[in-house]
């Protein structure tokens, strides 16, 4: 008859195959999520509060630019700052996905012509990008999600900001996704510290546009077997009357994730095997020292009442 703890331990041994038929239906993958370009991105400057024109909105210009600089145009001579706004559709990432890691990157085409830093701000009410300016740019919070530092000597390329925190946010729901302010770290009157980088409206090829890439961990449905079903015959009519094709609409930006997967399922599968074997060797230990300990109370009873000789 077994004991307790040999019982304890076959009740795990159930509970451990039955979580092994479970995680053997899904794939445990972690993948590489790229949402390209941005939804939204425009630029403001303070040098125009002290212009005699008002600032006019630039959410159609093919730059957008971040840092202090010095103006000469039109009989005005000034200093000013731009900030850069930014936003993206993240509802192409998958709802019950945990977020790892996520970074935002600009390619720069012009750098500041000393190192400077800027910083990354997550933004906290809503905006246009045709409609924003100076004067009308929206709160922002004050502490950085992240700074990245532009050295000058890189003349053209990819910057990122770790925005991982403000990510994970926007994808749960504890904040709404209003996007993101990169600004130079100190604002001040100094000229040729500003960077330029491609917006969505550049004209240079796609994959130079603003992208985040994002990094997450979650669990879809394995891939089944599917048995090909013929066919069935359908008679078609000899001829069909013309259709009009229905008049195309003007193409928008697309947010089809470019995804690749690392499927860890097969590191799952080994650990929870190795539990199996595990419980199953100290369930036969167990087992095997209750029979032993049987036989020694066996043998000292007939020792005990073997009769005198």
């Amino acid at each position: 008859m077994l004991n307790m703890t040999t019982v304890r331990l076959m009740q795990i041994l159930v509970i451990v195959t039955l979580t092994f038929n479970l995680v053997s239906d899904v794939w445990a993958a972690e993948s590489t999520l790229t949402i390209q370009p941005s939804t939204a991105d425009t630029f403001v400057n303070s040098m125009y509060l002290s212009h005699k024109y008002p600032e006019e909105p630039h959410g159609y210009l093919w730059g957008i630019f971040a840092g202090n600089m010095y103006t000469e145009y039109d009989s005005f001579k000034g200093y000013g700052s731009s900030r850069i706004y930014i936003q993206f559709n993240i509802s192409s990432i998958p709802k019950d996905a945990k977020i790892l890691s996520a970074n935002m990157c600009l390619y720069m085409y012009d750098p500041p012509k000393t190192r400077q830093e800027f910083e990354a701000h997550r933004v906290l009410s809503d905006w246009n990008e045709h409609k924003l300016t100076w004067i009308t740019q929206p709160p922002y919070a004050q502490t950085p999600t992240s700074i990245a530092a532009i050295d000058p000597t890189l003349r053209e390329g990819w910057v990122c900001w770790d925005i991982t925190k403000d990510l994970q946010m926007w994808h749960s729901g504890a904040a709404k996704n209003f996007g993101t302010v990169i600004k130079i770290r100190h604002e001040r009157n100094a000229t040729d510290q500003v960077a330029s980088f491609y917006p969505k409206e550049a004209l240079q090829a796609q994959h130079l546009k603003p992208k985040i890439t994002v990094r997450i961990d979650w669990y879809k449905p394995a891939p089944q077997q599917q048995t090909e079903t013929p066919a069935t015959p359908t008679k078609t009519p000899d001829s069909k009357p013309p259709t009009k094709e229905a008049p195309k609409q003007p193409s928008s930006p697309t947010y089809t994730p470019k995804i690749t997967e690392q499927k860890t399922s097969d590191y799952t599968m080994f650990t929870l095997a190795l539990v199996t074997i595990i419980i199953v060797g100290t369930i036969l230990i167990a087992r095997r020292k209750s029979i032993g300990d049987t036989k020694k109370d066996v043998n000292g009873k007939r020792r005990r009442h073997r009769p005198p000789i």
